[in-house]
């Protein structure tokens, strides 16, 4: 039975590195780590992919004071060796940023030189590229930003190459300046650790942690850096004394060996953002914390059984600890991670924690396919990395990389992603930040959303740099930028062009209010047309009147006043004819109230001393613009001859009937007269009120 050398400190063997001192050696870096990979590769594509990346970057320097072009073959060495991905992937991750250097090389260049799925990935990339981190400061923006890559990724390897482009800028942190050090560390911690988690990433998870713990967190991360390099020696001794036993009694069982069974005993060190969180979670010195790392045994065979067994062999070396053997083998956690875990009392009590395995749940664990995708995470339980869905796509993900060579894995890709967010996607502004707008939003849709304002004076939209017309459908990753001028407004047919219940409810508020300012403008010019003619028909009659032309309100009428669909002056001429067709013969002219008044004036009678009068103002029920004034009066000629002066000032006031009779000394008079201007019947009656000399006002009686 052979053992492995074991050392907890073992790191993982690092590619060769790609120094940028000859293009020629780094291209075949990149190539040869490829074929050790198997992973197949047109080497004539490769190189075309790699001669323009040199062709953008040749005259470049990147902040490492390497040649730029070097970055981009750095993103494609971990895409080909620590992810690993296909051909397709490590020759996006090559072209990953050139759009953002040089126009040249544009989407339809890509394509036509290596195909959609390559300029798909590069276009994805480009959009994620113009986000800055410094914008997503609230938790809800980082959530928007999360859902808009998973929208983004109509392929799952856009999110993997930009992992591999956040890494490769983390390990050249160092370099930035101390605010680009910030933000590069918040989006690899905030942004793209947790995806790194969800994907099985867990080895590039743990090393995005701790680069970023180390920008974000210096003085914490020193500490406990400090304390491990200094605590290496004594804690590797332990370490092995610990294991010797277990090694004798493995070595040395019967069963184990007749089965041919081998195993390997690793270790690996806990990183140092997790010591941190857990110093934190259980509030204990990091000198107190019993698993700063993991002893594990691995086991050549599929049988799983076997794991008991060397478990019950550890048991009876080293008691275990209560209550901390975790079965994931019979019971998986979700991502599909099985191991058993334990902890015992190892020497001088000191508790050492114990990872039992077979080989094929170790490499689904190491590889990028498991990972700790609900365990000991810093994100939200609301996240959107949790939902479902998600969580379903990533499970696919994951499948694929378990699987490279299984069939159908566009098929299987094309269903997750039909029920993926499959009613919203995920664009944003020029400045941007995010907008979810609902699938087959239009960018009126998206100029409503910003503000109504923006939506009301839209004339045009940008998707991307480029013009779009008003009916496009906008995709996800669209930049979208709205063109407005003051002097635009919505049309009718707007409403053909969006789906929001948003701008349908901004479209409804602008045309009620711009219908209603038309109704007071179409009203002003009713009232002004009326003075002018000194007429006034009131609401009820000239509606009468607008029924018969099938105008069915007032409102109605003052809206085609305003939009001039009536001829204003030629309708009120036809409307005063037809209302007061019989006026002639029901008015009394001036010259024959005249004539009464000439006779009461020149009749002979006494004038007496002045006496008080009673006054009644009646309106008669049957018609709105009909009125009565009767009043007693002593015989005085001069109270007579002031009331039909007052009468006379009137002329929208007709004279239907004037009586007065003589008797006994007093004057008993009554007259009735019609107006269409209900304002002139009171303003006479308070005139004839307001002859106080003469009149003693009574009451005043309106039916």
């Amino acid at each position: 039975m052979s053992t492995k050398s074991f050392n907890i400190f073992a790191k993982k063997k690092l590619p060769e590195n790609i120094r940028g001192i000859n293009p020629d050696e780094d291209f075949n870096i990149l190539l040869n780590q490829c074929k050790e990979n198997n992973i197949n590769i047109d080497t004539k594509r490769l190189k075309r992919a790699f001669d323009i990346n040199y062709d953008v970057y040749k005259d470049t320097i990147y902040i490492n004071n390497i040649p730029r072009y070097a970055y981009s073959l750095e993103v494609s060495m971990i895409v080909a060796k620590e992810i690993p991905l296909d051909e397709d992937s490590i020759i996006s991750a090559i072209l990953h940023d050139i759009w953002q250097e040089n126009d040249k090389y544009d989407y339809e260049i890509i394509k036509r030189e290596f195909g959609e799925v390559v300029a798909n990935i590069v276009d994805g990339l480009h959009k994620i590229k113009n986000i800055d981190i410094n914008l997503l400061y609230e938790p809800e923006k980082i959530e928007s930003y999360r859902k808009f890559l998973v929208a983004l990724s109509s392929d799952f390897r856009i999110i993997l190459v930009k992992l591999a482009e956040t890494l490769a800028n983390m390990r050249n942190v160092q370099f930035y300046t101390e605010e680009e050090q910030q933000r590069i560390a918040r989006e690899a911690f905030e942004i793209y650790t947790p995806f790194a988690n969800r994907l099985g990433l867990r080895n590039l998870k743990w090393e995005l942690d701790d680069l970023a713990f180390q920008v974000l967190n210096p003085i914490e991360y020193k500490t406990i850096s400090d304390y491990l390099a200094e605590s290496k020696e004594a804690r590797e001794e332990y370490i092995k004394k610990f294991i010797e036993p277990l090694i004798e009694r493995l070595d040395k069982d019967d069963f184990l060996k007749k089965l041919k069974i081998t195993y390997e005993i690793t270790g690996r060190a806990k990183h140092i953002f997790s010591i941190y969180n857990k110093i934190h979670l259980r509030q204990k010195p990091i000198d107190e914390l019993y698993d700063l790392f993991a002893i594990r045994v691995i086991l050549n065979t599929e049988d799983a059984n076997m794991c008991y067994y060397v478990y019950g062999i550890l048991a009876s070396i080293y008691p275990p600890v209560p209550e901390t053997f975790k079965d994931y083998i019979n019971v998986p956690k979700k991502n599909g991670y099985r191991s058993l875990h334990t902890a015992v009392f190892g020497i001088n009590g000191k508790v050492v924690e114990i990872q039992i395995r077979t080989q094929s749940m170790h490499d689904y664990s190491e590889n990028g396919v498991a990972a700790h995708f609900k365990y000991k995470t810093h994100i939200n339980k609301s996240s959107i990395l949790e939902q479902q869905e998600i969580q379903g796509w990533m499970s696919v993900v994951r499948e694929i990389f378990e699987n490279p060579d299984m069939a159908n894995v566009q098929n299987i890709l094309d269903k997750v992603r039909t029920n993926l967010f499959s009613d919203e996607i995920y664009v944003y502004t020029p400045m941007n930040e995010f907008v979810t707008m609902p699938i087959n939003s239009t960018p009126l849709d998206f100029a409503f959303k910003i503000h109504s304002e923006v939506g009301n004076h839209f004339v045009g939209a940008k998707v991307n740099g480029k013009m779009v017309p008003i009916e496009y459908k906008l995709r996800n990753g669209d930049k979208v930028e709205i063109i407005v001028s003051n002097n635009a407004k919505p049309t009718e047919d707007w409403y053909n062009f969006v789906i929001t219940s948003r701008a349908i409810s901004e479209l409804d508020r602008f045309f009620k209010e711009e219908s209603r300012n038309k109704e007071n403008r179409g009203k002003d010019k009713w009232q002004r047309e009326q003075a002018k003619r000194k007429i006034f028909i009131n609401d009820k009659k000239l509606l009468d009147f607008l029924l018969e032309f099938n105008i069915k309100s007032i409102a109605d009428f003052y809206l085609a006043i305003a939009e001039d669909d009536i001829d204003l002056e030629s309708f009120t001429d036809f409307l005063v004819d037809k209302l007061f067709k019989n006026e002639r013969d029901k008015r009394i002219r001036n010259d024959d109230i005249q004539k009464g008044l000439k006779f009461l004036t020149n009749h002979n009678h006494q004038i007496v001393e002045e006496q008080p009068v009673d006054i009644v103002f009646e309106k008669y029920v049957d018609s709105i613009s009909k009125f009565k004034i009767r009043f007693i009066a002593t015989e005085n000629y001069k109270l007579i001859s002031k009331i039909s002066q007052l009468i006379l000032q009137f002329n929208d006031i007709i004279i239907t009937k004037f009586d007065f009779d003589l008797a006994k000394s007093k004057v008993n008079s009554e007259f009735e007269f019609e107006t269409i201007n209900e304002e002139s019947a009171i303003k006479l009656y308070e005139d004839i009120r307001n002859l106080n000399v003469f009149i003693k006002y009574e009451d005043l009686i309106r039916l």
